[in-house]
């Protein structure tokens, strides 16, 4: 692939659920927005099945660690999409989950304004929109959750991020939006980064559920509104992308709906379901204590502004679930990886 003179959309986790959903939320709007990709390796972009149709699509191997050694590679950049972050939601997360997430956000907002190039950052909506009880829903206002999610590696890693990479951002005279999406879900998930509880259900691995809350919102929708923030003349800081809320419980009902497959009875009490995740967590068999804490909490945002700026109007939720049911049974491993 050629460098296109005109400036690109540059394009960090393209080869991910979301990256592959942007890419095809571009190609499918018919635009002639080019795109460099900065990938680990061109060879993992080669080897999925999806990639082929695409154009317009220029590949940069490289990190967030060292990306600012591959600006001449990189190009004319227009705007700067940030999607790539690993997710491991345990206390055994390795360092480099934090560093990716933080330092490599830290860099890509140096980049910015070497380039003076907007950057769009997709967040989560955990940053701010967790409870211990249900409550009100946390606007694009709202003050961070540390106090709840700050024991969590990921969530606290994603605090540090937004706080430094804004006040970076305020010093350089950087142009930074976060997106802050809940769980997305939808078809396309290779990794099973977002769908893996969904996939464990269909396959009979979700021996008992526990009370609590969650939120969810369809990949497709939110890929086209982060490339709306792009693209927005005059963008707020922050943008939520609301969805489904609903207890752990209705949304393993619904799942049972549109997949036929039946949903366990047994309902753990939260004490009793974190000591045998405590108890069992070393064989893998049953979600990581963090993950039985997560459930136990009450997860919701809602949205000033995206309705209005990013055409935001998420799809029906049983849409959402019926088509990442049907991807998970076509494509999705026969065994977890």
């Amino acid at each position: 692939m050629t460098r296109a003179d005109a400036p690109e959309l540059l394009l960090t986790g393209a080869t991910g659920f979301v990256g592959r959903h942007v890419l095809e939320a571009t190609a499918s709007a018919g635009t002639r927005r080019g795109v460099v990709a900065l990938v680990r390796h061109a060879s993992e972009w080669e080897k999925l099945d999806w990639t082929g149709p695409l154009d317009g699509v220029r590949l940069v191997e490289g990190s967030l660690e060292d990306v600012s050694r591959r600006e001449r590679e990189l190009g004319p950049i227009s705007a700067i999409l940030h999607l790539a972050a690993p997710v491991e939601h345990s206390r055994r997360a390795p360092a480099s989950m934090r560093t990716v997430i933080v330092e490599g956000t830290l860099e890509l907002v140096r980049l910015a304004a070497r380039t003076r190039s907007r950057l769009v950052v997709a967040s989560t909506s955990g940053t701010v929109g967790c409870t211990r009880e249900r409550g009100p829903q946390a606007d694009e206002n709202a003050p961070f959750a540390s106090d709840v999610v700050g024991g969590w590696p990921y969530y606290a890693a994603k605090i540090e991020m937004e706080r430094r990479a804004r006040e970076l951002a305020t010093e350089l005279g950087v142009d930074l939006v976060f997106v802050r999406p809940p769980i997305l879900l939808g078809p396309g998930d290779h990794r099973l980064r977002s769908t893996r509880n969904v996939w464990k259900f269909l396959n009979g691995k979700m021996p008992f559920l526990i009370r609590g809350g969650m939120a969810f919102t369809d990949v497709r929708d939110a890929a086209r509104a982060l490339l709306r923030a792009v693209d927005h003349p005059d963008p707020r800081p922050v943008y939520h992308l609301d969805g489904a809320e609903c207890e752990v419980t209705e949304f393993f009902g619904m799942l049972s709906e549109v997949s036929g497959v039946p949903v366990t009875r047994i309902v753990l009490p939260y004490r009793i379901a974190w000591i045998v995740a405590r108890a069992l967590e070393r064989f893998h068999v049953v979600p990581d204590p963090v993950v039985i804490e997560m459930a136990a909490h009450w997860w919701g945002i809602r949205s000033l502004y995206s309705a209005a700026d990013l055409d935001w109007k998420p799809r029906d939720p049983r849409e959402t679930l019926r088509d990442t049911v049907e991807w998970l049974r076509h494509h999705g491993p026969r065994d977890e990886h």
